[in-house]
This record gives C-alpha cells, sequence and structure tokens, in this order.
C-alpha cells in the first residue's frame, strides 16, 4: 500500500536494509535471552515501540506478538511471529504486516570469552512495502540498530546490575 499517495511502485528493486553484529556483553546467554524473549515488555524498552502483546500461543512455544513502532511521523503497527530455544537463539518474523514486505531479526547467545559473558549475534533483514518508508529507513537505519542493541543492554543493567568488564565489546557490525 502507498503512504500518502508516494511512490509509483518502481522502487520495488530497492535492496532490503541487512544488519550484522557480533558483541561480546557483559550478561550471561540465560540473562540476554531473558530480556529480548520478554516481548510484551518491549513497549517499556524498546526505542520507538509504542506496544507491544503476545497475542496467540502456540503449542510448540511459539507465539505471535503485536507490536506498535512509530519513529519520526511514521506510526504503524504489525504482528511478528517468535520462535525461540531457550537460551540459545530467537527469531522474529513479519507474520501479518502490510508495513513490511519481509522483517527477520535473529539473536543468538553463546557463553562469552569470560564466564558471566555472552557473545551476542544479531541479525535484522527487512524491507518496507511503503516507498516512502524505504526512504525513511535509509535515512535513520543505522540509528535505529544501534539503539536497538543499547535498549537491551541498558535494560540487562536496570534488571541484573553492572555488567561483567568484557575488553572488546564489538568485533564486527553493518553490512
Amino acid at each position: 500500500r502507498s503512504f500518502l499517495g508516494c511512490g509509483d511502485g518502481d522502487e520495488g528493486s530497492v535492496l532490503s536494509k541487512v544488519y550484522e553484529e557480533r558483541r561480546v556483553m557483559g550478561y550471561s546467554p540465560e540473562q540476554m535471552f531473558a530480556v529480548v524473549a520478554a516481548v510484551d515488555l518491549y513497549e517499556d524498552f524498546v526505542p520507538w515501540c509504542q506496544r507491544s502483546r503476545i497475542i496467540r500461543r502456540h503449542e510448540n512455544g511459539s507465539f505471535d506478538a503485536e507490536l506498535e513502532i512509530g519513529f519520526k511521523f511514521l506510526v504503524e503497527s504489525y504482528v511478528s511471529h517468535v520462535e525461540m530455544e531457550k537460551p540459545k537463539y530467537i527469531k522474529t518474523t513479519a507474520s501479518e504486516s502490510g508495513l513490511f514486505d519481509h522483517l527477520i531479526n535473529v539473536w543468538e547467545f553463546k557463553p562469552g570469552p569470560v564466564p558471566g559473558t555472552c557473545d551476542l549475534y544479531f541479525l535484522v533483514d527487512f524491507k518496507f512495502q511503503s516507498p516512502l518508508y524505504r526512504q525513511v529507513a535509509s535515512m535513520f537505519f543505522k540509528e535505529v540498530v544501534s539503539r536497538l542493541v543499547s535498549s537491551l543492554s541498558d535494560r540487562c543493567y536496570r534488571i541484573y546490575g553492572p555488567p561483567i568488564p568484557v575488553l572488546e565489546n564489538t568485533y564486527g557490525q553493518g553490512r
């Protein structure tokens, strides 16, 4: 669908936005997993998430969550299907969305180099349906993903206290 009548459809060839990062976090895989898995609390700490609630639980442990995001003048909601294996990974996929052509988030949690730390891998791959939203995403993409990872670290600090010190925090980001 078009937003404010913008776009004639020729922008469909624009590639999706992909961001990957590996980072050593000063919290355990279990702690990081618990924060990322608490999708229903995202509205309390994830930037631009204005509403988050679990709407369906499935027998296999996965669930669907409705999220409303607002960034600058854009406010939209979508449903995300969330799969997880505690405390190893979480994968979310937009399943009911007029907002995204596709949206995939992957979080992997492995024990870090120091006991109580986590080797975190994060991937987001998305493409908005709206040409206008794709333009806005291009302008603010790095800020959005950077603030997302920082918000999770801040949430861990509020819940678990100071992180275990790690020498090198980030060793590969952006793509």
